[in-house]
């Protein structure tokens, strides 16, 4: 377990008149957390009101600017003034703070939710926000017994991704050692191979990354790729990760043997070496999104030109002034066709059904100095902004992804949601004044039926630029010439791009995965449909743990970053439940697993994206959603907080 958490903050030595101008830069709501910490003030908690999260239609409407958690300009100029004394007199103390009670740190939970919070959400809050600095998430084999079972414990690990290394770290802090097998021939997974112009993640990148590692140094609020790349590159290093890894090697396959209580694993690097590994427990971390997946058009094969998925982008090619096509307009597509818009010669954009898109006026905005400045030098400022973009993206947004069977309107599945459908196309149609695209572009699905993406305008300015061209007809065939459509219209082009997403409802494909009796993997799945009870453990397949595996892809309930580090100390822990006990297996109880699976059909039967009037890839052929969470992230974090060894068989 680490000790402590990266809690300590930089002197701050800027002047006043800085500092002032830092201020507008930030997030009001954490500001006032901050003004407790510096003052021990509790009045502050009075004379503010609670922040509230800004609806869409709010967001989007004309009239008073609004900052951050509903505060107008003037309430933040107030907080701005009463800042300002409290840092000149912290900076007079010496950086000294006052000490907070726990009764005052829970007012500051109610205050920044805005309602009373039970025993077991503020138990969550204290640690995903750690105050203390303590880390509750690693793991300590505290005797020397325990700490010697461990170091008798080899793991092997599957991919250095964000998973991968944050498994390699925790099982590094407790002395336990692993092996990670990594396909590509450096650290980062999908951020590693997803390289095509305008790649960066849609959730906001401070609170993408690990709790103990925080990044203050994003360039942008949401950023690139290489830049997420370079985090988790750099947290391998420094975590001393790196000398574990071996890169450039697949797993082939992986055999439970029964009588060694031990995986062992075929792998095989790029020069066609193969060895086999013996691991007492195998961790997947290879995730939903690592194997692309190419359109099934006729004729795909006969292109002349490049034709390359939009997850292997080729490197160096230059497609200025070409005549270039993308097919598809999910996620990727969303963020390559505006930076295609302005190098092509002609872009053809080939949709299939249109995207909603949340406003979103700061996804490409970069990060100012001055939150640079909060970041690194005001008092717990990072870990409550921190927070506050967690919960804000969970709390008050999941009601609305919830059908309500008395709601009868193909478009939505309740009146939250029709809401919400209200906002988004009233985002739209300001941006789009052609009826005809505005046909093409409005969806008619209801909100969350699909992956809404982060849009700052520049996705349909680029649709409505003169060498651009938005294409609904079906595709019949690829030719070598071009992009056949339905309508009998040939496309000629000089390049394709297939932003068409990856093989999602494949888990651990194309890996042999064998478990007890002979029994595969991809058989006891029937291919394309994961189980596993939260997502992590699976029967007959003992000592087996996913990192993000089925139904653990987050819609609406924050950063995928706090998802792994439940399930990495779920993980943790059921290893210590073998090394504590002696026994050689656990394997999760059929039963426990069937229930759990119900529940997550039956809760994903009933959300915008469970929806059977919709398609989308959280579903396998069979309409089975197997990609996402439906709990609340409250919920699953309670879930894998500590496993009940009653769930489990040991052997």
């Amino acid at each position: 377990m680490l000790e402590h958490l990266k809690a300590s903050v930089e002197p701050i030595t800027e002047s006043a008149d800085t500092i002032a101008q830092s201020l507008w830069e930030l997030n009001v709501p954490s500001l006032l957390m901050t003004l407790v910490h510096l003052t021990g003030d509790t009045s502050v908690l009075q004379r503010y009101r609670s922040p509230r999260m800004i609806s869409v239609v709010e967001a989007g409407a004309s009239g008073e600017q609004l900052m951050e958690g509903g505060y107008t300009r003037e309430e933040a100029a107030q907080v701005h003034e009463e800042l300002l004394d409290a840092i000149a007199a912290y900076r007079a103390r010496g950086g000294s703070l006052p000490q907070l009670d726990d009764s005052v740190v829970s007012a500051l939970y109610r205050f920044l939710c805005g309602h009373e919070l039970d025993e077991r959400y503020e138990a969550f809050i204290r640690e995903e926000i750690a105050l203390d600095g303590v880390d509750q998430r690693g793991l300590n084999l505290e005797t020397a017994a325990l700490k010697e079972a461990g170091r008798n414990f080899p793991v092997v690990i599957i991919g250095a991704g964000m998973g991968g290394v944050l498994a390699g770290i925790r099982l590094g802090e407790a002395g336990i050692p692993y092996t990670i097998i990594e396909k590509n021939p450096g650290v980062g997974g999908t951020w590693f191979e997803n390289h095509y112009p305008g790649c960066r993640v849609d959730v906001h990148g401070h609170s993408y990354s690990y709790s103990f590692e925080p990044n203050h140094d994003w360039s942008s609020h949401f950023p690139l790729a290489d830049e997420i790349r370079a985090y988790f590159d750099r947290c391998a290093e420094d975590y001393r990760v790196k000398p574990n890894i071996r890169f450039n090697t697949e797993v082939t396959a992986a055999r439970w043997d029964e009588a060694a209580g031990s995986w062992l694993v075929e792998v095989a690097d790029a020069k066609g070496h193969s060895q086999t590994l013996t691991a007492r427990a195998l961790i997947s971390a290879v995730g939903q999104l690592n194997r692309p997946r190419l359109p099934d058009i006729a004729g795909i094969e006969t292109f002349a030109g490049p034709l390359f998925h939009s997850g292997a982008w080729p490197e160096g090619l230059d497609l200025a002034g070409k005549r270039v096509a993308v097919i598809g307009s999910g996620a990727s597509a969303f963020q390559i066709i505006p930076e295609l818009a302005g190098t092509a010669g002609e872009l053809t954009v080939f949709q299939r059904s249109p995207a909603w898109m949340f406003p979103n006026p700061g996804y490409h905005t970069a990060v100012g100095k001055g939150q640079q400045w909060a970041l690194k030098k005001l008092p717990y400022y990072s870990k409550w902004y921190r927070f506050w973009l967690f919960y804000t993206s969970v709390e008050g947004v999941y009601d609305k992804t919830l059908v309500d069977p008395a709601w009868h309107d193909a478009h939505s599945v309740s009146a939250a949601n029709d809401e919400m459908r209200e906002g988004l196309t009233a985002w739209i149609e300001s941006q789009v004044h052609d009826p005809a695209l505005l046909q093409k572009v409005l969806p008619t699905y209801p909100p969350f039926g699909k992956r809404i993406l982060q849009d700052n305008g520049t996705y349909l300015a680029a649709l409505q630029k003169d060498n651009v061209s938005l294409v609904t007809e079906g595709i019949e065939a690829i030719e070598p010439s071009g992009v056949r459509t339905v309508d009998g219209t040939l496309h000629a082009v000089d390049a394709i791009a297939c932003a068409t997403g990856f093989y999602a409802d494949r888990f651990l494909f194309p890996m042999q995965i064998t478990g007890r009796d002979g029994i595969g993997l991809s058989e006891q799945w029937s291919e394309t449909n994961g189980r596993a009870y939260l997502g992590i453990t699976v029967p007959n397949f003992p000592n087996l743990f996913c990192i993000y595996g089925p139904n653990t892809n987050l819609v609406v309930a924050g950063s995928i970053a706090h998802n792994a580090e439940s399930q990495v100390n779920y993980i943790l822990r059921s290893i210590r439940l073998l090394l504590e006990q002696g026994h050689r297996a656990m394997e999760v109880k059929q039963e426990v697993h069937d229930a759990y699976n119900n529940k997550v059909d039956r809760i994903n039967a009933g959300t915008a994206w469970g929806w059977e009037g919709v398609n989308n890839w959280y579903k396998n052929e069979a309409g089975r959603v197997t990609a996402n969470l439906p709990f609340r992230i409250i919920d699953y974090w309670q879930m894998t907080k500590q496993p009940d060894p009653a769930d489990y068989r040991f052997s």
